[in-house]
Parts: structure tokens; sequence; C-alpha cells
């Protein structure tokens, strides 16, 4: 991900959105950006994964850190969209409930 291309900082109410590769070669600077979206202290983000074309086992970890860290602050990670390469990827690691898309989405 390219730090100057960074999204902004998004209100408490809008999502977070994510792409188009969430892999191991994104993974550190999309968690720093995950890390300044917690930041402003809310508990809960929703994240779009709609425009998520790349998506790995890097990529669950990091939703399951998120989560964790999100938890412990008594908030929740939402999932307000996801593409087919994200629900594949949490389908097969068996995550696919614990990290399903809101079904509205």
């Amino acid at each position: 991900m390219d730090h100057a291309a960074q999204p902004p900082l998004p209100a408490a109410d809008t999502r977070c959105p994510v792409g188009p590769e969430l892999t191991i070669a994104q993974a550190a600077a999309w968690r720093d950006q995950l890390l300044e979206w917690m930041a402003d202290g809310r508990a809960s983000l929703s994240l779009d994964l709609g425009p998520v074309s790349d998506f790995d086992s890097a990529g669950v970890q990091l939703l399951l850190a998120a989560r964790r860290s999100l938890a412990e602050r008594g908030g929740q990670l939402r999932i307000t969209s996801a593409s087919a390469p994200v629900r594949d990827a949490l389908r097969v690691f068996g995550l696919d409930a614990a990290l399903a898309a809101d079904p509205a989405a």
C-alpha cells in the first residue's frame, strides 16, 4: 500500500475501505492503517472488503488481530462487504461464520 495514497480517517459511522490487496506484501501497511483508524478511541470498526481482489493468510491474521484488539476494548470488528476472494479464504480457514460480512451488505 502506498502511504501517500492512504485513505483518510473515516468518520465513526462510515465504512473503512480496504483493498485492493490484503496479502503478506501489504500486511504491515494495512496494519498501520487499521491502528490509525483505531487510534481515535473508537471501539468498533466496519471494514468494506468488497474491493479486495487478493487476500491471503496474512489478511486473515490481520482481521483476527484487529478483532481481538477491538474486543479487548469492548468493541467489535464488522465486515460490511466481502469480495469472493475474502469469502473463499475465510471459508478455507473455517472463519466464514466468525468473520462473516453483514448479510445486508
